[in-house]
């Protein structure tokens, strides 16, 4: 599967986000919300920031009836790096990266553009999920995040 660059991200205020805690696999979650809310997230391109070699796994799924778009998102990567050491001659160095930093706790997000929903429904419904530990609605707050610069790097792939 290919690797796409962030460039942009969407933080208007036509959207909601929602944290989700787990310690199971995307692709698990992705299964277990597409079977409790019988929508149809499907894996695309990764993810990733110019500057970095951490990639994130993304799902979308679009729906034309309510007019909306849902994206599932690795929230965190480990970005591996072969550096030399004084110590040793070559060391491994792993170290997260985080799509918003602001939530390190946060394996995934769930966010949904547009569209008209049931935020509290959506949350209950996906407390269900048994790979899900807990979840909740963010808000962004943090200047960094919304930050010109965090923003362009983000919003195109969630324009897709």
């Amino acid at each position: 599967m290919g690797k796409l660059k962030l460039n942009h991200f969407a933080l208007d205020d036509n959207f909601h986000l929602i944290a989700i805690h787990s310690n199971s696999e995307i692709f698990k979650i992705a299964f277990e919300i597409n079977n409790r809310l019988k929508v149809s997230l499907k894996r695309i391109e990764d993810i990733s920031f110019k500057d970095k070699k951490a990639y994130h796994s993304i799902y979308k799924y679009e729906s034309l009836k309510y007019d909306s778009k849902m994206f599932l998102f690795s929230n965190k990567s480990t970005l591996e790096e072969n550096q030399i050491s004084q110590e040793l001659l070559f060391r491994d160095l792993s170290q997260l990266n985080f799509i918003l930093s602001e939530f390190p706790k946060a394996e995934y997000f769930l966010k949904i553009e547009q569209g008209e929903f049931d935020i509290t429904w959506l949350i209950n419904n996906l407390k269900m999920c048994s790979g899900i530990l807990s979840c909740y609605k963010v808000e962004i707050k943090n200047e960094k995040s919304r930050s010109e610069e965090h923003t362009s790097e983000l919003q195109s792939q969630f324009r897709i």
